[in-house]
């Protein structure tokens, strides 16, 4: 005998969830593939007998694998006869995959119930909010790197700024001679501080999910970058030519809010 009853639940991006509540409609969006999930609302209505329970989250993807996991959490259930409301909002989750996931609702260690819903892409914008566009477009450095279990790895880092990403180099072979930015490309997210100009003190920090370049990604983001290396040695051939087979470009889609352009 199962311990209690799920009557509905939803996993609803936040700002759907804040403009619909109880008829939006499920699915959540990532800045990138992996990459973090812009925040997102669980919601869940219990049925349960009164008293103290353990509730859990799993978020599966479309492989089988659990991607991410909520709880285990102590919640104090109104009875069996009434309605046990829980809100969560959610602002951690960095998933690998999109498609069609299913939230496995938990009780006292016992799946009581499951829903499917979407996880999609974000398209990117090509307009950042004020304050970000002109923190990356006023400086010449940035720091960038990962944040562990509270703690920051970063570094000062060149960069070039195009149609609302970042583009950066990080070269894994010393003769390079250029820069190696911690958590690049290997990192799920990145941390990002932006500095106000000819000061020492920070202006925003977001994260972001990064995107290794090849090919002719590569090559083009190359030659963006080369004309932004203010201290380049020799002519910008001579720096392409170094930093082939020796360095990684990628890019990153900042994990803030957006703004919409006119088409």
């Amino acid at each position: 005998m199962t311990i209690g009853e799920l009557i509905s639940a939803a996993v609803v991006d936040e700002r759907v969830w804040d403009a619909y509540q109880e008829t939006a409609p499920d699915g959540i969006y990532l800045v990138g593939q992996p990459g973090p999930a812009l925040p997102f609302a669980i919601f869940r209505a219990w049925k349960v007998p009164t008293g103290f329970v353990s509730e859990e989250i799993r978020l599966v993807g479309p492989s089988g694998r659990t991607l991410y996991r909520w709880g285990p959490e102590v919640r104090r259930m109104k009875g069996a006869m009434d309605l046990t409301v829980e809100l969560d909002r959610i602002g951690d989750a960095v998933l690998e995959e999109t498609g069609t996931y299913v939230a496995s609702f938990i009780l006292e260690g016992e799946i009581i119930g499951e829903i499917e819903f979407p996880v999609y892409v974000q398209a990117a914008a090509l307009k950042l909010p004020k304050e970000t566009e002109e923190g990356l477009r006023k400086s010449d450095v940035i720091w960038v790197g990962t944040r562990v279990n509270g703690d920051k790895r970063m570094a000062p880092v060149w960069f070039a700024f195009k149609d609302g990403k970042i583009y950066l180099l990080s070269c894994h072979d010393g003769e390079a001679h250029e820069q190696t930015v911690p958590g690049v490309p290997d990192a799920q997210e990145l941390v990002v501080v932006t500095r106000r100009k000819l000061r020492d003190t920070a202006l925003q920090e977001f994260t972001a999910a990064q995107r290794l370049l090849e090919g002719p990604e590569w090559e083009t983001a190359a030659k963006m970058l080369v004309d932004r290396r203010r201290s380049r040695v020799g002519s910008p051939d001579e720096s392409l030519a170094r930093w082939r087979g020796k360095c990684d470009i990628v890019e990153l889609i900042p994990n803030v809010p957006t703004l919409e352009t006119s088409a």
